[in-house]
């Protein structure tokens, strides 16, 4: 032969894709585009399923970013709005002391105004992007009014916005004007004449509580008894009670009056504008009044990525007022408001992890079983190609084309329909869907294709045998304790710091672990049980029980398709219980915070007492209490202190209260009636053991020895102890706690409240407190998570069902055919497919419930629960009835697997079955 015809023919007969040990030193194989149209043709289907698993899992995962950030934005925005002035920053500016002669200054308001103009500006300019301009205050302390009697209090404040006073309509007479003439309003007047009187403007509210009208002119004292003259000029309602200006001083628009049997207490407040402005720095002595600039935050602008930057910008600015830096001090709560909210929201963020991780691990396991199927259908032209003289770099290459096709447009179709829908994509959560998609069935392949060319023999001696079958072993177990091992060790991550944001993957995917290690525990233990039952088959008369037998005790040797089902019913079980632990918990919360079915707060009144006894008589009212609780209450016994929640009760009604509820009976509180020598008996909740020894409270300035007598029941939702003291015996003691709040409980304690309440106070119900914890966005949000993971996953579990069931189908046409060549019927061939296929997936998804059950007992402690549901304890777990549906599922999914093949098999022609199986 001629060399270039030599050289031709060599050229023809180089095999596809061998890369360069065929292909005359090229370095990278080549594409032989027909062969992979022509596969991909071929199993269209099984390539749309992997697409369509891609797409699904792409949808959700990559939704959980944006979705996360702005349900973090959210939560943060409603804690910081829920605080109000609580979450404000407050500037006292320190007034400078003259010690001249008293002037009267008439632009005493302009020089307010520049100081907390200054002290904004002192701000750093990321908190002071997130609030609103300050409302300036000039407040005396509560003064007692001297005219009539004790138990009237007036507190004098000059408060204005940003802009201008807060808008008033005077209902009687006028405004407060200066107290010199008008010819000397605007010039600096030199005072020699004390006291100096201030006019002041009372609101309507105030102005009934207190008995004053237009034109009374009083004396007021402070507590080191220095007196000041007031004179009202007007009496005004205000323009826009909702203005954040009158939050300032909440006494302005709602005084407070409480009543004894001794005598009515009232506290009020007038303003002063900025005409009386001077006359108030002279009537009041210098040190009563303090200047402050309230800058409340603007929730909408408060970020959760802002959250530690303010934080540390809010500490930087306290801690330059406890150096004594400037004439402005700071303080403000706002830093402790985000650091609680960020710690809800790093703990939503962590059980969000938890579900993703173990959304994920589902769908990897999908698609690896998925590409299994797939190169047992290629099997045959794997052999043939690397029998040809393809390279493995080759084939995988090849494979690796087409897997990334259907893994980008899967992708890609995911992420569309996500920023269709939530205008915004995350890729973090993806990337490991599109990587095992891409890799998982070339790699399998390439294996496949490397041992159908493996030219080792088989060792002709049994020690040799048994040498690599240990081998073997030792690498099954080698791989096997990696998994218990990384199991371990994230076990004990999520018991020392439980899961902190969405960044702890370590701890997070604990439960994902176990999940993996109980699936491996159940292939371990399915072989052997598996022959055992196949030994005692063989005792039994019928074919149908050895078959089925003898057929099982092969399938479950399978680990994939045992380690897909058990663990993705672990996964959904988890996912499941997770939701419904947090709903239920959320309930169980709002009950406690409430105490009943409906609640009534007011200011402490004795009249209290009769509106309980009425609404506990009221249609649908099955039991109703009045109580005084306070909380910040400071005890004490010989060697220790404590500040508690007390709780002055009757305890005989609070004792109905519960026991008509459903929260816990409290048979101790019997023990508060216990007549007692010289101390009073209590129940106690939480404190040291210190703290039981040698009790004693002050009140009303008169310490009162205390007994412990038993634990307290959980009162509330607060964290401090809880001390309960009967009414009766409390005031047996000479102490008086008129209640302020009223418990009550049944279907008719709504209307029974808002009737003896008319407008007074607040009235919380349990079913609108739990409405709102449901649907606050941590909570809501999560909920919504869980669901749609739990979705996906059955989705997932009954795909895995029938791909494992795919992947033996040719195997037991062909076993199936020979049983029927030795005269199996119809009806025994549906039943041994029944007990072939059902019974692994039967056990692996009981399994695999048990062991999500089992998960969620010992995993849900550490996830901080607690912080999205809002109980002071980690909430009890929850696993719903129908979560045993799941079984459920699987089981008919295989039920109709079964009698689908078998119908199959009944047409199938039996010489077909007994050349190769099933080939449609």
């Amino acid at each position: 032969m001629p060399p270039h015809r030599h050289r031709d023919h060599a050229r023809r007969r180089t095999p596809v894709g061998s890369g360069a040990a065929a292909g005359g030193g090229r370095m990278m194989p080549r594409w032989h585009r027909a062969s992979i149209l022509g596969r991909a043709r071929s199993d269209i289907g099984l390539l749309v399923l992997i697409g369509l698993v891609v797409m699904l899992a792409t949808l959700l995962t990559s939704a959980v970013a944006p979705l996360s950030e702005r349900t973090a934005d959210r939560a943060i925005a409603a804690d910081v709005r829920d605080a109000g002035l609580k979450g404000a920053v407050v500037a006292t500016i320190k007034r400078p002391y003259d010690e001249g002669d008293p002037i009267r200054d008439p632009k005493a308001a302009a020089a307010l105004r520049e100081r907390a103009k200054s002290a904004q500006e002192d701000m750093p300019n990321g908190l002071a992007s997130v609030v609103r301009p300050g409302i300036t205050t000039m407040t005396s302390p509560s003064m007692h009014l001297l005219d009539a009697g004790p138990g009237r209090y007036l507190r004098l404040p000059y408060l204005t916005g940003p802009r201008k006073a807060p808008a008033v309509t005077y209902i009687s007479g006028h405004a407060p004007r200066p107290g010199v003439p008008a010819a000397k309003a605007g010039v600096e007047v030199a005072v020699k004449k004390f006291p100096w009187p201030v006019q002041v403007a009372l609101p309507k509210q105030a102005a009934d509580a207190l008995g004053l009208a237009v034109g009374d002119r009083f004396e007021a004292e402070d507590e080191q008894h220095r007196t000041a003259t007031i004179v009202v000029s007007g009496i005004f309602v205000a323009g826009d009670p909702n203005d954040n200006v009158w939050a300032a001083v909440p006494e302005l628009l709602h005084p407070v009056i409480g009543h004894s049997d001794v005598m009515t207490s009232v506290s009020a407040a007038a303003i002063v504008t900025s005409d009386s402005l001077p006359d108030l720095q002279l009537a009041v002595p210098f040190d009563d009044l303090t200047t402050r600039v309230v800058f409340s935050a603007r929730p909408s602008l408060v970020r959760w990525s802002q959250t530690e930057r303010l934080t540390r910008a809010i500490v930087s600015l306290k801690a330059s007022s406890a150096r004594g830096q400037g004439e402005v001090s700071w303080d403000s709560l706002l830093d402790s408001v985000l650091t609680d909210s960020g710690a809800r929201v790093s703990a939503a963020q962590g059980q969000a992890s938890v579900l993703i991780i173990g959304l994920l691990t589902g769908a990897m396991l999908i698609l690896v079983l998925a590409a299994d199927l797939l190169v047992r259908r290629r099997k045959g032209s794997l052999v043939l190609m690397r029998e040809r003289g393809a390279s493995l770099l080759g084939i995988f290459t090849e494979l690796l084309v087409e897997a990334v096709v259907i893994a980008l447009v899967g992708s890609a179709l995911g992420v569309l329909v996500t920023w269709l829908v939530v205008g915004d994509v995350g890729w973090l959560w993806s990337v490991p869907v599109l990587v095992v998609a891409s890799l998982a069935g070339p790699a399998l392949a390439t294996a496949t294709a490397a041992r159908a060319a493996d030219d080792r023999r088989v060792p002709a001696n049994r020690s040799a045998r048994q040498a690599a079958m240990r081998v073997r072993q030792v690498r099954r177990l080698l791989v096997e304790g990696t998994v218990v091992a990384v199991a371990v060790l994230t076990y004990v991550a999520l018991r020392q710091r439980g899961v902190v944001g969405d960044s702890d993957l370590t701890a997070s995917s604990a439960p994902t672990w176990a999940a993996l290690v109980g699936g491996l525990l159940l292939v371990r233990l399915l072989p052997p049980a598996a022959r055992l039952v196949l030994a005692r088959a063989r005792r039994v008369i019928g074919a149908v029980p050895l078959v089925v037998a003898a057929r099982t005790s092969r399938s479950v040797g399978r680990a994939l398709p045992l380690l897909v089902v058990a663990v993705t019913v672990v996964q959904l079980t988890t996912a499941i219980a997770l939701a419904a632990t947090e709903q239920h918990g959320q309930a169980a919360g709002a009950l406690q915070l409430v105490g009943g079915d409906a609640k009534w707060e007011t200011a402490s009144d004795r009249s209290v007492v009769a509106a309980a006894k009425s609404v506990s008589t009221a249609p649908g009212v099955r039991a109703a209490a009045a109580a005084r609780v306070e909380d910040g209450i400071g005890v004490s016994s010989g060697s220790s202190a404590a500040i508690v929640r007390l709780v002055v009760v009757d305890s005989r009604a609070y004792q109905r209260v519960l026991a008509a509820s459903p929260l816990p009976d409290a048979p101790q509180l019997s023990r508060l009636r216990e007549r007692t020598s010289g101390k009073v008996p209590v129940l106690l909740r939480g404190g040291d053991r210190e703290l039981r020894e040698e009790l004693q409270i002050r009140w009303e300035d008169a310490p009162i020895p205390l007994r412990v007598v038993g634990m307290a029941p959980q009162v509330g939702d607060t964290t401090d102890p809880v001390l309960i003291i009967d009414r009766a015996a409390f005031e047996a003691a000479g102490a008086t706690a008129d209640p302020g709040t009223v418990w009550a409980v049944g279907p008719g304690a709504d209307s029974a409240l808002k009737a003896v309440a008319k407008k007074a106070g607040t009235i919380d119900l349990l079913t609108q407190v739990t409405d709102d914890r449901r649907s606050a966005p941590l909570a809501s949000g999560l909920v919504d998570l869980a669901r749609a993971s739990s979705l996906l996953l059955i989705v997932f579990a009954v795909l895995g069902v029938a791909l494992a069931a795919a992947a033996e189908a040719p195997v037991r046409a062909e076993s199936l055919g020979r049983l029927r060549s030795l005269g199996l019927d119809r009806r025994d061939v549906r039943r041994v497919l029944l007990g072939e296929l059902v019974t692994p997936v039967l056990l692996g998804a009981v399994v695999g419930l048990v062991l999500g059950i089992g998960a969620a007992l010992v995993m849900f402690g550490p996830l901080s629960l607690e912080l999205v549901t809002g109980q002071t304890s980690t909430p009890s777990l929850v696993v719903p009835w129908w979560t045993a549906v799941t079984v459920v599922v699987l089981v008919v999914t295989a039920v109709l697997i079964a009698r689908a093949e078998a119908a199959r098999v009944g047409r199938t022609p039996l010489a077909a079955l007994l050349r190769g199986g099933d080939q449609r």
